[in-house]
């Protein structure tokens, strides 16, 4: 009983660790990216192909002890920029593919 509630409580939390995404600020005529990798540089390169844009990296957290625990399945790092927004060109949101 305990393995399954554990297991459980794992998977709840990798789904909510490792959100991606571009949100669109039009107060601050900006994006707002997020995206999850092993690494700074895998972090920054994955927000540049969420946004199509060269994207300013203003935050990064690093959760190695979920990493851990997950053997591996969570990135290591959760990183969030901003970028121009240009126009009204909507960007598809990649996250759930």
């Amino acid at each position: 009983m305990r393995v399954t509630i554990l297991s459980l409580a794992l998977f709840c939390l990798m789904g909510c660790s490792t959100w991606e995404g571009v949100q669109d600020d039009p107060a601050n005529n900006q994006k707002v990216v997020t995206a999850a990798a092993y690494g700074l540089d895998a972090c920054q390169s994955r927000m540049d192909e969420l946004a199509r844009a060269n994207v300013k990296m203003v935050e990064h957290s690093r959760q190695l002890m979920l990493t851990i625990f997950s053997f591996g399945y969570v990135p290591s790092y959760v990183c969030v920029g901003t970028a121009p927004s240009v126009g009204s060109t909507a960007v598809p949101d990649l996250s759930n593919q």
